[in-house]
């Protein structure tokens, strides 16, 4: 990928809607209040950017889908460039795909779901804005994903305000980053 630091430390990607809280999420994991930007329009971030943590691995910030600010041909631009990056990428550990909460998951979720399957790349779900839903709610909402995703992929309800579900969200990253590389690549740690 053009313009990308080198591939030398595992990774984790972000990704998901515009919408969805994806610089909320960075913020609040990392505990650094304005470490990633939050609009209130959303679309702003137009490339991967990548967060080095610690010296020892790197987030990586997908652009989102969905509404989003820009051109039209700005917009179809960053498939491509996600596709190359979540199909290429060497040291890309795994996928946090962010999705509302009181949404569930939609069609562009579940195809990028099946891509990631296709390309032997792990993921989790990660249910973002919990805290907007009642306990009764939230709950349905996370069985009801749980069920549509499967066993395999794990699911995580998050909210960046109160702090839940970090904890589970790094067990599952520490799980991939601590792991073997992907197959079919060569570990360049």
């Amino acid at each position: 990928m053009r313009g990308a630091p080198p591939a030398r430390l595992a990774e984790v990607a972000i990704a998901g809607r515009s919408n969805v809280g994806k610089s909320s999420l960075l913020n609040a994991l990392l505990g650094r209040r304005g470490l990633a930007r939050t609009s209130r329009t959303p679309g702003r971030t137009r490339q991967v950017n990548f967060f080095l943590v610690n010296e020892r691995f790197v987030l990586a910030d997908l652009p989102g889908y969905g509404f989003a600010v820009g051109s039209t041909a700005d917009r179809q631009s960053w498939g491509p460039l996600v596709e190359g990056f979540l199909r290429e990428r060497p040291t890309l550990r795994g996928v946090a795909l962010l999705v509302d909460a009181r949404r569930g998951l939609e069609s562009e979720e579940a195809d990028l779901l099946a891509f990631l399957d296709s390309v032997e790349l792990p993921a989790a779900v990660v249910a973002t804005k919990r805290d907007k839903l009642g306990r009764g709610a939230a709950g349905a909402a996370l069985a009801a994903l749980r069920r549509r995703v499967g066993d395999a992929t794990p699911v995580v309800g998050f909210s960046a305000r109160t702090g839940e579900g970090r904890d589970a969200l790094w067990r599952v990253l520490r799980g991939w980053l601590e792991g073997p590389p992907r197959a079919g690549t060569s570990d360049r740690l």
